[in-house]
């Protein structure tokens, strides 16, 4: 696992120790709960492209991130462009920075990592409750793309591995304005921060997460092989977004659709091949569906998985997913591979030829530990 080392000074003064697991026991009876909203800085207005930044002071009290969510206000300022389904669509990329300045977390292309995960597992009537409007979902019917007009208020929790000082969310295709995160924090009693400061003097803390490292690849030739060069020591899946040129340069289409033009797919990793036989996409994709449905540990309710959907050749849902945990053989980020550099291979078939950008997403486990000196070291 490598290291990096962050400047972390002043923050977490009152913290949980290690075996708390940023959580508190049941038993704990804390001496107050409160929301409070922190507002970005340079608002209150927004253009498209701007990176928007939110701080979040050292305080001596807990954020409950079960009840912490980004709001903001937004409408497409151009009829011709088209607002994606969910709102997340709206934000490119997520960093995550120490109060030194030192990046702790990076989650590019957002939009679309999302968008995939809400295919999956968002079933439709979420989509239609109050909840499902406030973070920017259409109701049933309209679930391809929408022009947005007028100004809403949204509300969505950020999908991060840690929330720490501040956001960066760069947007795009979008006017937004009064943007804050709004969160619950927890004041405990003078009790449980003498107990938890002794601890942390002691021996820090640890903060344990999953988030993901993406990839960009290239597929335009048919039956080729991709190479995803990732040396995280942790991988625990992998997901590959396949969408068209045609319908990423047309303002007026929803580019986070994605196409089923693949016939078969398998990985390999210093030449052991897994699964053992490539998998078909042919037909209903019933495999590839299966192998979709191990990576997100059953959990495939959602809407965007009907057949018509799924199959589709160019405007539909199709996504490849595949568990790396399960897998009887070494993966890209093994420590034998990792010393040769040793790359995880998808080998793909097609029955036309491809004009496609490919996006993986590798899931890995990430460890942050905080130290009574002040610095930060980020395993993964």
């Amino acid at each position: 696992m490598s290291s990096t080392n962050a400047q972390f000074s002043q923050v977490l003064s009152k913290t949980l120790p290690p075996e708390m697991s940023f959580t508190l026991p049941k038993e704990s009876v804390y001496a107050e709960r409160q929301t409070v909203q922190f507002t970005a800085q340079g608002g209150p207005e927004f253009a498209p492209g701007n990176s928007i930044s939110v701080l979040l002071p050292p305080r001596d009290d807990m954020m409950d991130t079960h009840c912490t969510f980004l709001q903001f206000s937004a409408k497409t300022t151009d009829a011709n462009v088209a607002f994606c389904n969910g709102i997340f669509s709206v934000i490119d990329c997520v960093r995550i920075y120490s109060a030194s300045g030192a990046l702790l977390e990076e989650l590019p292309y957002y939009n679309l990592r999302q968008r995939i995960e809400a295919d999956v597992t968002v079933p439709q009537y979420l989509k239609d409750s109050c909840l499902g409007v406030a973070q920017g979902y259409f109701a049933s019917g309209a679930d391809k793309f929408a022009v947005l007009s007028g100004l809403h208020r949204y509300m969505l929790p950020i999908k991060s591995a840690l929330l720490a000082n501040q956001k960066h969310l760069p947007m795009k295709y979008t006017g937004v304005k009064d943007v804050c995160i709004v969160s619950d924090l927890i004041k405990l009693n003078d009790q449980q921060i003498a107990v938890m400061d002794a601890a942390f003097k002691k021996q820090g803390l640890k903060l344990f997460g999953t988030t993901y490292n993406h990839h960009f690849l290239n597929y335009s030739v048919p039956n080729s092989t991709l190479n995803v060069s990732d040396r995280s020591a942790s991988q625990k899946d992998i997901l590959l977004s396949f969408r068209d040129n045609a319908v990423l340069n047309d303002n007026s289409k929803d580019s986070f659709l994605r196409a089923k033009t693949i016939t078969t797919y398998q990985f390999s990793v210093a030449s052991q091949l897994f699964p053992q036989q490539p998998v078909r996409c042919d037909d209903y994709a019933s495999e590839a569906f299966v192998e979709l449905t191990n990576a997100f540990h059953g959990h495939v309710i959602g809407a965007g998985l009907t057949v018509d959907k799924f199959n589709a050749p160019a405007e539909g849902t199709f996504v490849v997913g595949r568990d790396l945990e399960s897998s009887r053989t070494v993966v890209s980020g093994d420590k034998s591979c990792k010393s040769r550099a040793v790359d995880m291979q998808v080998i793909l078939t097609s029955s036309v030829a491809p004009n496609q950008r490919v996006d993986a997403f590798i899931g890995i486990d990430v460890v942050y530990e905080f130290l009574p000196t002040g610095e930060i070291n980020i395993y993964k």
